[in-house]
């Protein structure tokens, strides 16, 4: 084996091999043209991001087992079905700037539809200038919020256990809440809610939130805009 050994060493020694070339640079080169550009649009990214942080929150609740609604002609509305509802706080009804009718008609760029329910107790509008709330009084103590439709705007996380009811408002889609659940709207924080109602009209989503039956929320519903 010894002699073996030495008569390779001796071959290889007496061997004139050409000067082998660098091939790193030329092989990182045409990986790298390889390697697929990304490309986004932003209405996906902002589907994408949608979708994430109600996956993120749905998921974040052990057990993570759930399920995500969707409903036909809301466009708006994702359902996200939970064994347990995540933490959220019982945040204050509304957020962003309080102002009057008429400036919130000039900053949203249109006329808001309001349900007819006398005088409104406070209006806001979100600092985006995308999402109006209008707060109602006595007799009840409603919540009120329009905004225009858009992929996703709307989560809602409601525990397994509950029936979310297919509906119509006027002949238009609607989305029944009997019980508590999660809602985020737009970008705001998750918050803790009761009872509501959400459907889509005109290129507008609307929704209804407080001690409510579906019978009233629907009579609400249907005087928005008369």
């Amino acid at each position: 084996m010894a002699e073996l050994e030495r008569d390779l060493r001796a071959l290889a020694a007496s061997l004139d091999l050409p000067e082998q070339p660098d091939l790193v640079e030329a092989v990182r080169a045409r990986l790298t043209a390889q390697r697929p550009r990304r490309s986004f649009w932003r209405p996906l990214a902002v589907a994408l991001a949608v979708a994430a942080v109600a996956l993120g929150i749905a998921f974040a609740v052990p057990p993570a087992r759930s399920a995500i609604l969707r409903f036909l002609g809301l466009e708006s509305v994702t359902v996200v079905r939970v064994e347990k509802l995540p933490p959220a706080a019982r945040l204050p009804l509304a957020f962003g700037d309080r102002v009057s009718l008429a400036a919130a008609e000039r900053r949203l760029g249109y006329r808001p539809l309001l349900p007819n329910l006398g005088r409104p107790a406070a209006i806001y509008l979100d600092p985006a200038d995308e999402l109006l709330i209008v707060l109602y009084g006595t007799p009840l103590r409603i919540r009120f919020s329009e905004f225009r439709a858009g992929p996703g705007l709307v989560q809602k996380l409601v525990k397994t256990t509950e029936h979310v009811r297919e509906v119509r408002v006027d002949g238009r889609p609607g989305l029944w809440f009997p019980g508590p659940h999660v809602v985020l709207e737009l970008d705001g924080q998750p918050r803790l809610t009761g009872s509501a109602l959400v459907w889509e009209r005109d290129s507008f989503t609307f929704r209804i939130e407080g001690r409510l039956s579906l019978a009233q929320a629907q009579r609400i519903a249907s005087s928005v805009g008369r």
